[in-house]
């Protein structure tokens, strides 16, 4: 995945980050997709917790969460 999927896809869950225009004058590079992916990974996670806190049956949400 090319970073500007990445950024998309952190910017689709609202999580898009402020880049430093020092740091990354043309944009992010394919070399720089790890933070933001480690960074798409850890919202999604947030996100699929949250959705999934539903009562007594929390498990098996995250289960078919997971599963798909």
């Amino acid at each position: 995945m090319r970073p500007e999927g990445i950024y998309a896809a952190l910017a689709a869950l609202g999580a898009e980050p402020v880049l430093d225009p020092e740091l990354w004058p043309d944009r992010p590079q394919n070399e720089d997709g790890v933070r933001p992916l480690g960074n798409l990974l850890a919202e999604t996670e947030l996100k699929l917790t949250t959705a999934t806190r539903l009562g007594d049956q929390e498990l098996d949400d995250l289960a078919n969460a997971v599963v798909g």
